[in-house]
């Protein structure tokens, strides 16, 4: 049920024109321009006494029906708009309009005598800004300029231009009048002139004065507050005064209405409004609504308290017209009128509003956040009362509380599960809606979190989202660019896999756990599948391609690198890089968090349910290196390689090195040769260890470690052990003799007659020939502790070997965010965001044991994030 079947609304309200919503004293006298001010029976009609007006009009009549020791200055005090010209016009009209008068007094039961004769001067001083009042006023008077004087007329000329009329003075914007004055002397006339005048007005009922001013706590409020006045102070207005003020202007059988009409409407919508707010003080509300129907009392609060208190509206269009505009609005559907119904989708409306925007902007700005949330539920209440709260906010009270929205937004019939869901819309999407102490406003300033947020709805970064979490895992959780993601088509994991460079580890990283059937689908056919890699989730829950989280941060994460590739303003800039720096963030430790497990291979088998895999935690390994580490130290050494091979020696007999180094990569269910030099070490320990003979054209090894490179070495045959023969180091004689201390017949060597290598008996070589030198590089490490144990196994095979020459070498390149956490030695004084690369190398040459350079390795310097790596340079004598 609409209010206007209780209340109707004045047909000026609801045309086109609309109400007059500024009253101006200057109108008073324009008879010709039709304006309300100049109409004294149609303004006194929409003219409520209140009580204010009541005490002037009791007051006057006093002052002229005979009553001793009445003031003689009446000061009107209050901010723009509160009132005070509309006072001044209806004392005029008391004064000049007698019968219109006396018919609006009858009305309200109102008595007031005042005299018909009296001659009214008044002015508006931001319209006739004056030099002096008393010149102005002698021409009201004699028709002729005051006496030239030094100082302002005396008393005694005064009361001499008078005579025996009476004087009223009725002055409009009187402070603006005394400021326009440049003169200091002229202005401290002017004042002095009106207080002389107010006190002979104290005296004798001959002048009466009428003024409005902004405050008296500035000049000639300042000097006129110490006469004694009938002051009107329209800051202490009541609540229920400036309503009836309003309601009676809009609705034009007001002075009929009863509030018993609207209880019902009223009495529904505090039931309702109770339900949802548990410290509302519903019957204190419930006697403000009724007095203030159909507006709530927070609009009438807004309208009529805090935007006067702010400086008020800036052109003509008042507080009044505001509210007008309003009903034409509602006047068909609604039964109550809130904030919620200042629609920022009505043009009307929005240029009010801009009226109050001081900023230039912010309608804008919210009009912007309405449209993209225009399908949220109750966006337009939400965000028209929002913005009416903070256009009208005054020091830190800017802005709405939640309890405050609910009323302007929510009505009965409404789901109040409605009203949470959008203004958490707001929250999470609306760029410019902030929330700060409680209270909820626009701002010019943008939220970056919701700007983001609601970027990243664009079905773009749906669609981008997946793509790039796969490549996040790949190049910053897992650090190795070429590791293939797992694909729900298997053809095309398949396919990448064998793009990938062979002889080497090849990476597959798994976003969920895999069946068994797609593990043995995925197995089925590869070239060198044993080099191939299967590592899956550790948390069986986990799936990459499926996490809403990980979906909407990284999509986020997009949303703000775009915005930041937009933006010119370098604080938004750094804002939306934070954020995506921060999301980023998320997804890496989500990733980590759900851990890693390697799918180790037992057995192949011809059917899914008969393979036979292992899934082995891999702890905290989460990069590549890591994990490749994590392998070779725990799984996969070199010795299990010796050990493996040594198990099926028959097998490889007359095979080349390199041929069993395939064999190793393409069988599934052999150990992963995760290393390249996994399976020539175990081929060199085990020709040490006499179980085995590595036959090469440089010669036949048994017994001792064959002096071939890696290269030669991949193409020597394996054999039997050869038990017959004594262990044999290829020598190779550039010509006969030219080995110092051998000497045979003709200085030359049996079946030397190429200059052919011929395998010379160690024990007869000279001491020096007896050594060769091995470059052996570890792995990088994370801390010294894993690189001590690294350098012990890789010194492990060199029992008698010296180490001849250690060079470590620590790296930190990472992005560390906020460079005070770093020490002072890499950093200096440097601090706030930024990238930093430390490289310490540290080279020692000498003749060192492997005791020693284990603990040279643990007094390296200790650098939080960096990796540790260390080439040594051994010097193995062999003695067999």
């Amino acid at each position: 049920m609409s209010y206007t079947s209780i209340l109707h609304p004045r047909p000026e309200v609801l045309s086109e024109e609309g109400v007059e919503p500024i009253i101006d004293l200057a109108n008073v006298s324009d008879v010709h321009s039709g304006k309300l001010e100049a109409r004294p029976v149609d303004f006194l009609s929409l003219t409520f006494p209140t009580n204010d007006i009541r005490r002037v009009v009791q007051g006057l009549n006093e002052r002229f029906t005979g009553r001793p020791n009445t003031p003689g200055l009446y000061l009107f005090e209050g901010l723009k708009g509160s009132g005070k010209s509309h006072l001044l016009v209806t004392i005029y009209h008391l004064f000049q309009n007698p019968s219109a008068a006396r018919q609006w007094l009858r009305k309200h039961e109102l008595s007031c005598q005042v005299p018909s004769d009296a001659i009214i001067v008044l002015n508006k001083f931001t319209d006739q800004p004056l030099v002096s009042i008393w010149d102005y006023i002698y021409l009201k008077l004699t028709g002729s300029h005051a006496p030239v004087g030094a100082v302002q007329p005396s008393l005694d000329q005064v009361k001499a231009a008078l005579g025996d009329r009476r004087l009223v003075l009725i002055f409009d914007e009187l402070e603006q009048g005394i400021r326009t004055i440049g003169d200091t002397t002229l202005q401290a006339q002017n004042i002095a002139f009106l207080q002389m005048l107010s006190e002979w007005g104290n005296r004798t009922d001959q002048v009466t004065l009428f003024a409005s001013v902004y405050s008296d706590t500035q000049e000639p409020g300042n000097t006129l507050k110490r006469v004694p006045a009938l002051r009107v102070q329209f800051a202490q207005v009541s609540e229920a005064d400036r309503a009836r003020v309003v309601l009676h202007r809009l609705f034009e059988n007001y002075l009929q209405f009863r509030a018993s009409e609207a209880a019902p409407t009223v009495d529904s919508y505090i039931n309702y409004w109770m339900r949802h707010h548990h410290q509302f003080g519903a019957d204190e509300y419930r006697d403000r609504l009724l007095q203030t129907y159909p507006f709530t009392p927070d609009l009438l609060d807004l309208l009529l308290r805090r935007v006067p208190a702010r400086g008020g509206f800036q052109n003509v269009r008042g507080a009044l017209g505001f509210l007008a505009n309003l009903v034409r609005l509602t006047h068909r559907s609604a039964d109550l009128i809130t904030a919620g119904h200042a629609s920022l989708q009505d043009q009307e409306t929005v240029v009010r509003l801009s009226d109050l925007d001081t900023t230039g902007d912010l309608v804008n700005r919210a009009q912007d956040n309405l449209r993209d949330l225009a399908n949220a539920p109750l966006a337009s209440e939400i965000a028209a009362a929002t913005l009416l709260y903070t256009l009208a906010g005054t020091g830190r009270v800017v802005g709405a509380t939640k309890e405050e929205l609910l009323r302007a937004a929510v009505r009965p019939g409404i789901d109040i599960n409605d009203f949470e869901r959008g203004l958490a819309a707001f929250q999470r999407f609306a760029a410019n809606f902030h929330e700060s102490a409680g209270l909820y406003f626009f701002d010019l300033e943008e939220n970056p979190d919701a700007k983001v947020e609601f970027q990243a709805l664009r079905r773009e970064y749906e669609e981008r989202a997946l793509a790039e979490l796969r490549k996040l895992w790949q190049t910053e959780v897992f650090r190795e660019p070429a590791a293939v993601v797992y694909s729900n088509d298997e053809t095309v994991t398949r396919e990448a896999i064998e793009q990938l460079d062979r002889g080497r580890v090849r990476w597959v990283l798994a976003p969920r756990r895999l069946t068994a059937q797609e593990r043995h689908s995925l197995y089925y056919g590869l070239s060198a599948r044993n080099e191939v890699i299967l590592l899956e989730p550790k948390d069986s829950r986990f799936d990459l391609d499926r996490n809403a989280d990980l979906l909407k941060w990284m999509r986020r994460s997009l949303a703000a690198t775009d915005l930041a590739e937009r933006t010119r303003d370098n604080q938004r800039k750094e804002s939306y890089s934070r954020i995506a720096r921060t999301e980023r963030g998320y997804i890496a430790q989500a990733i980590r968090q759900a851990g890693l497990v390697y799918v180790h291979w037992v057995q192949y088998a011809g059917q899914p349910l008969a393979d036979e895999v292992e899934e082995e935690p891999l702890g905290r390994s989460f990069t590549k290196d890591d994990v490749l580490t994590h392998l070779g130290q725990n799984l996969y050494p070199w010795a299990f390689f010796a050990e493996h091979i040594a198990e099926r020696l028959d097998t490889f007999w007359r095979r080349t090195v390199k041929e069993i180094d395939q064999q190793y990569r393409n069988t599934l269910g052999f150990p992963v040769p995760t290393h390249a030099d996994r399976i020539s070490k175990a081929i060199r320990q085990l020709c040490r260890e006499r179980k085995l003979s590595v036959n090469h054209q440089r010669g036949n090894y048994c017994g001792i470690d064959p002096v071939l490179n890696d290269r030669e070495l991949e193409s020597a045959i394996i054999d039997a052990p050869l038990a017959e023969q004594a262990a044999l180091r290829p020598v190779v004689l550039s010509r006969p003799g030219s080995l110092p201390g051998l000497e045979t017949p003709d200085n030359n060597m049996p079946g030397d007659d190429d200059g052919t290598m011929v395998p010379i008996p160690l024990d007869v070589l000279p001491v020096d020939m007896a050594r060769a030198e091995q470059d052996i590089p570890t792995l990088p490490h994370p801390t010294v502790g894993e690189l001590r144990q690294d350098i012990a196994e890789r010194l492990q095979g060199y029992p008698e070997g010296r180490v001849t020459s250690v060079r470590f070498s620590v790296l930190l390149d990472r992005a560390v965010g906020d460079l005070s956490t770093l020490a002072a030695a890499y950093r200096g004084s440097l601090s706030g965001a930024g990238d930093i690369m430390v490289e310490i190398t540290v080279r020692r040459r000498g003749d060192f044991s492997k005791a020693d350079v284990e603990a040279m390795a643990e007094r390296l310097p200790i650098v939080v994030g960096a990796e540790y790596t260390a080439h040594m340079t051994v010097v193995a004598r062999s003695d067999a």
